[in-house]
């Protein structure tokens, strides 16, 4: 098993244990034993939280208090995209993993490129409404308020409530995109994440990139048949676009490796068989973060398990408005 492979199943593997940390967690509350630790990490799941929380940040100096493990994961994602590309994506993200999952079992049916070219706009299209709102609409008193209201201090319990709940539309929504994964690559992380949108963008500043080499190319596609984006790899000098999520499995299929015609890149110097070191580099950034911002203090919620606690009484009935 290749080393990406085996650090997003390990990742994978956390994710399921944290969630059912989390539901543990919320029945010993339920119950009335205040003395259990709450898996942070879950706070992953709450992107528009971490949003608020990140420009609340970049102009008071105030790190999210209610939700500080979010805010970490979502600097965490953007750091490691400006140094070794979208590597959140192809190395630690939990959805991206379960999509390259059910494409591999699937059809991977092409999708025309004007067509792919107005679906690939969505996701923009959803992050600029995003940033529009956190960046534009909303001043530093309304996030404020936000974050200390009694809906976002619990807004994670609220995401559990809805997965463990859901409701037809919703299910029907999940089966759609498993389906529609099913058929295309990756359809959810191509087309429809606008946080993969935002860190694609910031991939741009990383100082690596695939570099084919025209020469030893014999034009057999399969690296487009290897990358989880779809991406033509064959047409193109440099992988210069948002969408490379920096896995490099193109240039790891068979023929790339015979013909070494594809090559992992920097501006001063090529890595060859020290390549796999990016993949190791990836989780380490990540970890960094993680135990910088433990230790500071900038990782566990400051909301008491009492409060949280009596929130659960009523969350039925709480709304973000």
């Amino acid at each position: 098993m290749r080393i990406r492979k085996i650090i997003q199943t390990i990742f994978f593997i956390y994710t399921i244990v944290a969630g059912i940390w989390f539901y543990v967690y919320i029945n010993e509350l339920k119950n009335g034993n205040y003395n259990i630790l709450k898996p942070s990490s879950v706070e992953g799941f709450l992107p528009i939280s971490a949003l608020l929380g990140l420009k609340r940040f970049l102009l008071t100096g105030i790190y999210d208090p209610v939700h500080p493990a979010g805010l970490t994961i979502l600097i965490a994602a953007i750091v490691m995209s400006i140094i070794v590309k979208k590597s959140f994506c192809s190395h630690i993200c939990p959805v991206g993993f379960l999509s390259e999952l059910i494409s591999n079992a699937g059809f991977k049916l092409k999708i025309n490129r004007w067509i792919s070219g107005f679906l690939g706009s969505l996701k923009y299209i959803l992050l600029l409404f995003f940033l529009y709102v956190v960046f534009y609409q909303m001043n530093l008193q309304q996030i404020t308020f936000f974050q200390n209201s009694s809906y976002n201090k619990i807004a994670d319990a609220k995401m559990l409530y809805f997965f463990l709940d859901i409701s037809a539309t919703g299910l029907m929504v999940i089966m759609a995109l498993v389906l529609l994964t099913y058929l295309f690559k990756n359809f959810w992380c191509r087309f429809l994440c606008p946080y993969g949108a935002l860190l694609g963008v910031l991939s741009w500043l990383s100082p690596f990139k695939i570099r084919r080499e025209n020469e030893n190319c014999i034009d057999c596609k399969k690296c487009r048949e290897a990358c989880p984006s779809d991406i033509e790899v064959y047409n193109k000098e440099s992988i210069f676009t948002v969408n490379c999520i920096g896995c490099r499995e193109c240039t790891k299929n068979e023929t790339a490796v015979q013909q070494h015609c594809l090559k992992m890149i920097s501006k001063t110097r090529y890595y060859g068989k020290y390549e796999n070191l990016l993949s190791v580099a990836a989780p380490l950034i990540f970890l960094l973060i993680f135990i910088i911002a433990y230790f500071t203090g900038h990782w566990n919620s400051t909301v008491s398990n009492e409060e949280y606690a009596r929130f659960l009484n009523s969350i039925r009935s709480l709304s973000h408005l």
